[in-house]
């Protein structure tokens, strides 16, 4: 007999993958803020891009790139270590997988995209030849582990081995529990990001989660799962649905017309983008 997990838990992967956008763009945006803070470029922090009022160095655009990748890494060195496999910790998954994202496609972009951030910053100074070659290779290559290594990390979520039994039931389960909810909760996120002040951003929404294929194909040839040690409920998340709630009425009232970097900057004139 194969033991399922409710419906209700795969709803709160959808819910957790649309703020894991979220929370990566806050985090992403957060890192150019405080680089153009250093560099005295009076930064407007929004949650979907980060507006420089003063002139300066193309280099604090690296700053989101790097708060990505570190922010990321920080998280990922906890989560191995975590007992329970409980909506928390979903959550978590996918902030560390759509944040590490963000700072792999800069990198992977690095060559062949004239604005990313990293090609930005390697504007600034005389690089050398092939260097961006090789951050996007190493960008590419990083996005595929990350895709790998995401397979046990979701199959850790299965509520009973039997789910996960056989290769077409790991991509099943993989598919269901990571690749659909990587691709429908950005497209969720999109209310969050409206408007998204000339950027471009939400036309990419729709394409964040496409590295989960990997994932879920991946996931035929995974053997090691890490079981959870304690046993949680696994239905549908009021508390996440709450908190998706409370994030937006932050971003739509407090973060979204403009955050001067510091706070107290008094001299806020600020116009977004057409």
């Amino acid at each position: 007999m194969v033991i399922r997990t409710s419906w209700g838990f795969f709803v709160n992967s959808i819910v957790a993958a649309g703020l894991g956008v979220v929370f990566a763009r806050l985090i992403e945006q957060a890192g150019v803020a405080i680089a153009g803070l250093i560099d005295g470029r009076e930064p407007v922090f929004t949650a979907v891009v980060t507006e420089l009022r003063a002139p300066g160095s193309d280099l604090v655009f690296l700053g989101g790139t790097i708060a990505s990748l570190v922010v990321g890494a920080l998280l990922l060195s906890m989560f191995p270590n975590a007992l329970d496999r409980s909506v928390g910790k979903l959550q978590m998954l996918w902030v560390i997988l759509f944040t590490l994202r963000n700072g792999l496609f800069d990198l992977a972009s690095t060559a062949y995209v004239e604005d990313s951030p990293v090609a930005l910053a390697l504007s600034t100074f005389e690089a050398p030849a092939g260097l961006d070659l090789v951050l996007s290779v190493t960008g590419a290559v990083g996005l595929v582990l990350l895709a790998v290594a995401a397979a046990p990390a979701f199959l850790g979520f299965s509520r009973h081995r039997s789910e996960i039994l056989t290769g077409p039931e790991r991509i099943r389960y993989v598919a269901t529990l990571g690749l659909m909810p990587g691709l429908v909760g950005p497209l969720l996120a999109v209310v969050y990001f409206i408007p998204d002040r000339g950027t471009g951003f939400t036309a990419t929404l729709p394409f964040l989660g496409v590295f989960l294929v990997i994932t879920a194909i991946a996931a035929r040839w995974t053997r090691e799962v890490a079981e959870p040690k304690l046993v949680q409920e696994r239905s549908l998340s009021i508390a996440l649905v709450l908190v998706a709630l409370i994030v937006f009425t932050l971003l739509r009232f407090v973060i979204e017309p403009g955050v001067a970097i510091p706070p107290w900057d008094d001299n806020l004139v600020w116009q977004p983008r057409a």
